[in-house]
């Protein structure tokens, strides 16, 4: 690939990042809205319960749509006839009314074991994890949607569909927790997930024909064969990651109390979702780029290389401004009573670094089919992340969640790239591992420097050095 043909990636890399992380800072933005008042109005205890019923709901409603969204865009973004598209297109879209027929149904039923299992055997809140149905059939049909939206390019509908939701969703949620407090948890969890729906079929992509055959059984099962069994897959290994954030949720709950778990879960939800505009905004443009590639395998790495590349160099500003502004940031957005998580968010922001690059090498493990290889690295990753999370958290509190989230995705990290390497032949060029090194120096150095010295210094040393050279090497 020559100079302007990466010149020409780099500018539609970005304009993805542009047009889906604007969307997403609205959804933060109105997520940080209804997080703050729930901690404001309902305290610690009301954000722990906020973070059981969603991770609860998360657990269904990850199992039940076996990942629909990535797993179909495999099959979508494959070179096909018009007529072969259609056909794909609706079976997408059935198979995800059902499986969110069949997500609702499964949190009606396994609303006692959820309420047993996060509150000590009780099942005085099986009423809350049942009334969360509606939310989960909501979200598997988004999903069908979005991954249509995906596979064709339409970035900017699902931007807007996105935005549009939850601003939404914030605007009807909020007068609810204002006058039912508590009582209307339940109600904004569903609220959200209903609203993105509704703005995903506004701004769907309708058929300009109809399929060529008729969708029956025996239709509808060869045409989403692949990608549910790719699917299944995922989804067991997504279920597994929600599994573990229940059960350390669960065992933080259990062994600190509503309020410790509250804290956590602010940290948790400042590192992976406000760093995540970046991953998540490149993954929707990269996934089904790179799945069109795979049968050029030197392509694909290049391709590969270019995003770990821009990954790491976007990451490194923002995670030097993420460091100084933590303290105030956990102020703002929560409380003084949440600033005991202020260690976990610091140090957790260097793992965000190698979370960027193993997203990466995940990715072409699931471009290439390969759900073996992919459900073995997330098993491994998923067992060695939670055991560093009880034993950190045991040991050194929120601090040590710092530390083993950034462990735990150095971990997930070398996995991947061995898995890559031996599967696929995939060797990165020397250089992103001297970049990627230079990076985490940078960022430690921010930490020292705001640990020792104060809190702004790195905003005035080491921002501008970061910014400037990375405009540099990307001219270059």
């Amino acid at each position: 690939m020559g100079a302007k043909g990466k010149t020409s990636l780099t500018s539609r890399v970005l304009s993805a990042v542009a047009m889906l992380g604007s969307a997403q800072v609205v959804n933060i933005a109105c997520s940080v809205v209804r997080t703050k008042l729930i901690a404001v109005w309902l305290g610690p205890i009301g954000v722990g319960l906020n973070t059981i019923l969603v991770n609860g709901s998360a657990l269904v409603s990850t199992t039940s749509q076996l990942n629909i969204r990535e797993s179909s865009v495999r099959d979508l973004s494959a070179p096909s006839t018009a007529d072969a598209l259609t056909l794909k297109t609706a079976a997408v879209r059935r198979w995800a009314l059902i499986l969110g027929l069949l997500g609702a149904l499964a949190m009606i039923v396994l609303s006692p074991l959820l309420s047993a299992s996060a509150y000590s055997g009780s099942t005085e809140y099986s009423l809350y994890f049942a009334a969360l149905a509606p939310g989960v059939f909501a979200a598997a049909y988004a999903a069908g949607e979005f991954a249509v939206m995906q596979a064709r390019g339409q970035l900017g509908s699902i931007a807007r569909a996105n935005a549009a939701g939850g601003v939404a969703a914030t605007l009807v949620s909020l007068p609810l927790l204002y006058i039912f407090r508590i009582n209307a948890i339940v109600a904004v969890i569903n609220i959200y997930s209903i609203a993105i729906a509704l703005c995903a079929f506004f701004w769907r992509i309708r058929p300009d024909r109809k399929p060529a055959k008729r969708l029956d059984l025996t239709t509808l099962w060869s045409q989403g064969r692949s990608f549910l069994i790719l699917g299944l897959s995922i989804s067991a290994s997504a279920m597994l990651t929600t599994l573990m954030n229940y059960i350390f949720s669960a065992y933080v709950n259990s062994r600190s109390g509503e309020t410790a778990l509250g804290i956590y879960q602010s940290g948790y939800t400042l590192v992976n979702s406000y760093v995540g505009i970046i991953f998540s905004a490149i993954a929707v443009e990269y996934y089904p780029r790179l799945t069109g590639l795979i049968g050029r395998r030197n392509m694909a790495r290049t391709i590969m290389a270019h995003e770990v590349s821009l990954v790491v160099k976007l990451i490194t500003p923002v995670a030097l401004i993420f460091i100084s502004m933590s303290d105030i940031v956990v102020r703002l957005l929560y409380s003084s009573d949440f600033s005991e998580v202020v260690p976990f968010i610091t140090f957790a922001i260097i793992g965000a670094v190698f979370r960027g690059v193993s997203l990466c090498y995940a990715y072409r493990i699931l471009a290439a089919g390969d759900s073996r290889a992919y459900i073995f690295s997330e098993t491994v990753s998923v067992t060695v992340g939670l055991a560093l999370n009880i034993i950190a958290y045991s040991s050194w509190s929120y601090l040590g969640l710092g530390l083993s989230y950034i462990a735990w995705y150095i971990f997930y990290t070398a996995l991947t790239a061995v898995i890559c390497r031996h599967r696929y032949g995939v060797i990165l060029p020397r250089r992103l591992w001297v970049l990627t090194a230079i990076s985490v120096a940078v960022i430690s150095a921010a930490i020292a420097l705001k640990m020792l010295v104060a809190w702004w210094l790195p905003l005035v040393t080491l921002l501008p050095a970061v910014i400037v050279s990375t405009l540099l090497l990307q001219r270059k």
